[in-house]
């Protein structure tokens, strides 16, 4: 069963000589999210919908999904922003455009 985007979001990578990737990313790319509520992160996966590569300097709009924290869907709410990042350094932000409903769990 495929998982569901938890949400839409307008993600901001920083330019290479600010921090940010050095080389273009694609969908699916997976990023740790740095929530501003008690600096939680969590890993999420990207699927960018408007194009297939991302490159330093870049805004895109992107679908998604929590890989280790579904509970994390429950805190998200639009106007939110975030932190992306990679190994502990900050490339780039984000900010929840769109919260999309969390599944039944009921059989």
């Amino acid at each position: 069963m495929e998982k569901k985007p938890h949400f839409k979001a307008t993600l901001m990578y920083l330019t290479t000589e600010d921090g940010g990737i050095v080389t273009p990313v694609s969908s699916g790319f997976r990023i740790v999210i740095r929530f501003p509520y008690g600096n939680q992160e969590c890993m999420a996966n990207q699927t960018f919908l408007d194009q297939e590569l991302v490159f330093p300097g870049d805004t895109v709009v992107a679908d998604l999904i929590f890989l280790n924290a579904d509970e994390m869907s429950e805190k998200i709410y639009e106007g939110m922003d975030f932190e992306l990042l990679i190994n502990s350094n900050i490339i780039g932000s984000g900010l929840v455009t769109e919260k999309y409903p969390t599944e039944d769990k009921t059989d």
